[in-house]
């Protein structure tokens, strides 16, 4: 059986594997992402690849290419980071492929975090079979992928489908884009939580409420996370924020679907986490918008694969695409 080194690229950790064809996971190690410049992240990289290299050879396990999946804006055919995120130190015009390429004599593939999510759940997880879907990412940031008629949708150079950037509200909070009311700056972890603090700022003093005071008193401690937890416990301030993010997510999610005529929808992310509540919910809005014989046929559903989605993605990459940069096979 033939088998790739997939890597997984985040702002707080790198995770690395061998995986096989079938998307099975046979070895996998998380690092801490450095923090410190872009060569101690290459370095890191340049080491996994060695280490996961020896260990195929040990093992008798033939290695037919590495797949790498990373944020930021990518040119594919170039295997370059053009622009990345404020997450990762320094990761802006990053001819990735080719430094890697002088390390190994393995084919190396770049791809987008998302793409490569979007690739693996529709080769193995939510959206089998589907030639026609959209993955979003809701973590602290909204990532979008995008596979139409079975090829991934990359745009002139590879800087498509940043679908966290469209404009739910023209009047909106500026985003760290430079534009007005993105999907991100509702849908995302940060947004949420963005939302909370001005719902705690402007309601004034809360007498009698210790907790709500303490987080007044230090907003910077309002996560996404304590948001949900307090919607589940009934605070209203907790439940319109959820709601506005909900809102949001759905008018998106029309817009999506009325410009790509996708067949699913599938969402992953960290900020999902009372999942399947949180997708009814999107459902529920959806089912009322839009043109009806566009938005009825579509599923809604969440990422099936978990944290491992973007391994798997990354590392079938020398299979999906091998050499044919465009054709998803089925």
């Amino acid at each position: 059986m033939e088998y790739s080194i997939g890597i997984d690229i985040g702002g707080t950790k790198i995770a690395a594997g061998i995986v096989s064809k079938n998307g099975n996971v046979l070895t996998k190690k998380v690092f801490s992402t450095p923090q410190e410049t872009r060569d101690s992240i290459i370095q890191l990289l340049e080491n996994i690849i060695f280490t996961l290299t020896e260990t195929a050879a040990i093992e008798g396990k033939k290695l037919i290419g590495i797949g790498i999946g990373t944020a930021g804006q990518i040119d594919f055919e170039r295997g370059k980071v053009l622009s990345g995120t404020a997450n990762i130190k320094d990761w802006n015009d990053v001819p990735l492929r080719e430094i890697l390429s002088k390390k190994t004599d393995l084919p190396v593939y770049i791809e987008n975090d998302v793409n490569v999510l979007a690739l693996a759940e529709q080769q193995f997880g939510a959206g089998q079979h589907v030639k026609d879907l959209i993955c979003l990412a809701l973590g602290t940031g909204v990532g979008g992928g995008i596979i139409s008629g079975g090829n991934m949708i990359r745009g002139a150079w590879g800087g498509g489908a940043e679908l966290g950037h469209i404009t739910v509200d023209m009047n909106g909070p500026v985003c760290n884009c430079g534009f007005k009311g993105c999907l991100e700056t509702y849908a995302s972890g940060t947004g949420i939580a963005r939302m909370m603090k001005e719902e705690l700022k402007a309601y004034g003093a809360i007498e009698g409420n210790s907790e709500f005071l303490y987080y007044q008193k230090h907003p910077e401690e309002v996560t996404s996370q304590l948001v949900f937890e307090l919607m589940r416990a009934g605070n209203e301030l907790a439940m319109k924020v959820v709601e506005t993010s909900i809102n949001a997510l759905s008018y998106a999610i029309v817009s999506f679907i009325h410009t790509f005529n996708p067949t699913q929808i599938v969402l992953g992310g960290g900020v999902l986490q009372d999942g399947e509540w949180f997708i009814q919910r999107v459902r529920e809005q959806v089912s009322t918008m839009g043109i009806r014989s566009l938005v009825n046929p579509v599923e809604i559903k969440m990422t099936q694969l978990g944290n491992e989605a973007g391994l798997i993605g990354a590392a079938i990459q020398p299979w999906v695409y091998g050499g044919k940069t465009e054709e998803i096979h089925q």
